[in-house]
């Protein structure tokens, strides 16, 4: 089995495999940079879901794979507040797709107000003020207690299931 993955992050490449291994699941894992489309620092389910779906079609039309997986972060509003979460979207080559977000995280107004004046991204903002190597925004505001490969690999665990227990999904 080949499953490609839309991004060079190695962090999303151990999140994909860790799912993988968990799942019982023996793949192929190929990562290429996919393009999303979208900004750079998406705003909204929508953008996010937009963004994830365009790197897979990106990845479905130059790669012969068996899934497609991909992994959109974005800023989401919910009653004000601003969250930051991860989508995946994983398609098969019958077209079978599914869609999946990580738990979110409160970030704070100030740095929203950064990321939109200054058009930069929430894991360079927090990579500068810790002085880290990793662009983890989680890693940053939990004092190293949870990191985002955690966050992101249950996101691509539940996206999987869709895929590899399609039967489950399906009316009784």
């Amino acid at each position: 089995m080949k499953i490609v993955l839309g991004t060079n992050s190695e962090l999303k490449v151990r999140a994909l495999k860790s799912a993988l291994d968990k799942l019982d699941i023996e793949a192929e894992v190929i990562s290429r940079k996919a393009e999303s489309n979208v900004s750079d620092q998406p705003f909204g389910y929508e953008e996010m879901i937009k963004g994830a779906k365009n790197r897979v079609e990106n990845l479905f039309k130059d790669l012969d794979a068996d899934i497609y997986v991909s992994i959109e972060s974005g800023l989401v509003s919910i009653e004000g507040m601003y969250f930051d979460i991860a989508c995946v979207y994983s398609k098969n080559k019958e077209g079978v797709d599914s869609t999946s977000f990580s738990s979110g995280y409160f970030i704070p107004e100030w740095m929203i107000d950064k990321i939109k004046t200054e058009k930069t991204e929430l894991g360079f903002i927090t990579q500068e003020l810790s002085g880290d190597t990793d662009k983890d925004p989680i890693k940053y505001f939990s004092k190293g207690a949870l990191k985002r490969e955690e966050l992101i690999y249950q996101a691509v665990l539940i996206s999987l299931l869709k895929i590899f227990n399609k039967d489950k999904y399906e009316k009784i």
